[in-house]
C-alpha cells in the first residue's frame, strides 16, 4: 500500500485525467486486491521513445505496489492503424512486419517495467479466433454516431475527407482488449481517451466491472509537437546511445523543460517543483537547467557514469568545437576517381537522397575539417576526411 504522499504524487504528477479518480485512489490506498492494469502499444515502428516511458513509469510503480501489469501488443490493431485527423488513412501493415517490430518492444518494455508482476499478451490470442459473426456482434454494440464523436473523425467530417470503415473498427478492437483480459484499469496517452472509454462501456455491456481510466500526457519531441513513432528524427528513443540522448535533450526548446522534468524523469517531486519554480522566477538559468535535465535523463536510461561522459563529450563537441571520439566510420568505393563531389559522398556514404543532400549543403549543414561545404566542394580520395552533417552527426570518410 502506498503512503499518502506517494499516492498523491502518483495521481497528480504526469497525469491528465483519472476516471473515476476516487474509486481508483481507494483501490490503491487500501490494497484490498490485486488490480489488473492494461496498456496497449501498436508496433508501427520497431522502437519506443521516452514519451512512451511516461506511462511505463506509472506501470513500474503499480507493479512495485503488487498489481498485475498487462502489456497488450496490438498485432491486429496495428494492421488497421489508429485513426488520425490527417487527410489520408494510415497504410495497412502486414502481420509479419508487425511481429518483427514487436520483438524489440519486449526488451524495451522491460527496461522500465520489471518482469515481476507483469506479462505481455498479443491480441491474436483472441482476435485470431474471431469470425465474421463475432465482428458483426461487436459492431452492433456501438453506433456510427458514437464512433463519429471521436475528435479525429469529427475533423475529417469537417474537412470532408474520407473515413474508411476499417478506421471505425479500431476503437472497437481496442475496447474488446479490455473485455478479453478483464482489465481493472487501462492506462494510455491523452490521444487514447475515446478508445479507452469505449472499452469501459463495452465491459459494462457484457457484464464486467468497468475499468478505471488513467490518462497520461503526450511529451513533445524535438520539433515541439507530440513525440511520435511516425517522426523518428524528432524523438528521443529508448535505444539511443548516451551521447545522442544528452545532445537531443540539450536541443529541446527551453519552454519544454518543465514537461520534461515532470514527465520524463524520476527526480523527487519536491525537487522538480523547486526547479520549475526557479526557472519561472529566472533564479535558475535555462542552460544550467537543461544540462541538469540532459544528465538526469541520460543517467536514468543508461548510468551516471555514461551521463558524465556524455556531458563531457557534448561540451567538447559544441562548446570547444572538437570532433567527438565515437565517430561513425564510413567506407566509400572510389572506383578509381581522384576526387568526389560532396553530394555524391553524402549519397553513397550516408545513404541520403540527392535532394536531401543538396538541401543539407545549401543550408550550411555540412562541414569538412571545420569549414562549411558548398555544392562545388570535392573530397580527395587519397586521404581520410572528418565530415560533420546536421547538428550532431559526424562521419570519418575512408576510401577503397
Amino acid at each position: 500500500m502506498p503512503s499518502k504522499a506517494e499516492l498523491d504524487e502518483f495521481l497528480t504528477r504526469g497525469v491528465t485525467e483519472v476516471i473515476v479518480r476516487e474509486e481508483f485512489a481507494a483501490l490503491l490506498r487500501t490494497g484490498e486486491r490485486q488490480l489488473r492494469i492494461k496498456m496497449g502499444f501498436d508496433p508501427t515502428r520497431p522502437n519506443l521513445h521516452i514519451g512512451n516511458a511516461v506511462g511505463l513509469r506509472k506501470l513500474r510503480t503499480l507493479a512495485r505496489w503488487g498489481h498485475e501489469i498487462v502489456l497488450i501488443v496490438g498485432d491486429w490493431t496495428t494492421q488497421i492503424g489508429d485513426p488520425t485527423d490527417k487527410d489520408e488513412t494510415r497504410p495497412t501493415m502486414s502481420h509479419e512486419q508487425v511481429l518483427k517490430n514487436a520483438e524489440t518492444y519486449l526488451a524495451q518494455f522491460h527496461k522500465i517495467v520489471p518482469k515481476e508482476n507483469s506479462r505481455i499478451v498479443f491480441q491474436s490470442e483472441w482476435f485470431a479466433k474471431f469470425g465474421l459473426r463475432d465482428v458483426i456482434e461487436l459492431g452492433g454494440r456501438f453506433t456510427a454516431q458514437q464512433m463519429l464523436q471521436r475528435e479525429e473523425f469529427r475533423k475529417r467530417m469537417e474537412k470532408k475527407t474520407p473515413i474508411p470503415i476499417k478506421d471505425l473498427l479500431y476503437p472497437l478492437l481496442q475496447a474488446y482488449d479490455s473485455v478479453a483480459i478483464e482489465a481493472d484499469v487501462e492506462m494510455g496517452g491523452s490521444d487514447q481517451l475515446f478508445n479507452i472509454l469505449a472499452g469501459r462501456e463495452l465491459q459494462v455491456q457484457v457484464g464486467q466491472r468497468p475499468q478505471q481510466v488513467f490518462i497520461v500526457p503526450l511529451l513533445e519531441g524535438l520539433d515541439g509537437e507530440k513525440m511520435s513513432k511516425s517522426k523518428p528524427k524528432t524523438g528521443i528513443w529508448l535505444t539511443d546511445q548516451p551521447n545522442e540522448i544528452y545532445g537531443k535533450v540539450m536541443s529541446i526548446d527551453d519552454a519544454l523543460m518543465p514537461h520534461y522534468y515532470e514527465w520524463a524523469t524520476d527526480l523527487p517531486w519536491d525537487e522538480v517543483k523547486q526547479i520549475i519554480a526557479a526557472l519561472g522566477k529566472k533564479e535558475l538559468g535555462p542552460k544550467a537547467a537543461k544540462e541538469k535535465l540532459a544528465w538526469q535523463i541520460t543517467s536514468e536510461m543508461h548510468s551516471p557514469a555514461k551521463a558524465d561522459a556524455a556531458a563531457v563529450a557534448f561540451k567538447r563537441q559544441f562548446t570547444e568545437g572538437q570532433t567527438p571520439d565515437d565517430v561513425e566510420e564510413v567506407t566509400i568505393e572510389a572506383n578509381g576517381a581522384k576526387e568526389m563531389n560532396i553530394i555524391d559522398v553524402l549519397m553513397k556514404g550516408l545513404k541520403k537522397s540527392r535532394s536531401e543532400s543538396r538541401r543539407l549543403v545549401e543550408q550550411g549543414g555540412v562541414s569538412l575539417g571545420g569549414s562549411k561545404s558548398n555544392l562545388e566542394t570535392t573530397l580527395s580520395t587519397d586521404s581520410e576526411h572528418n565530415l560533420k552533417y546536421g547538428k550532431r552527426s559526424y562521419a570519418l570518410i575512408r576510401w577503397r
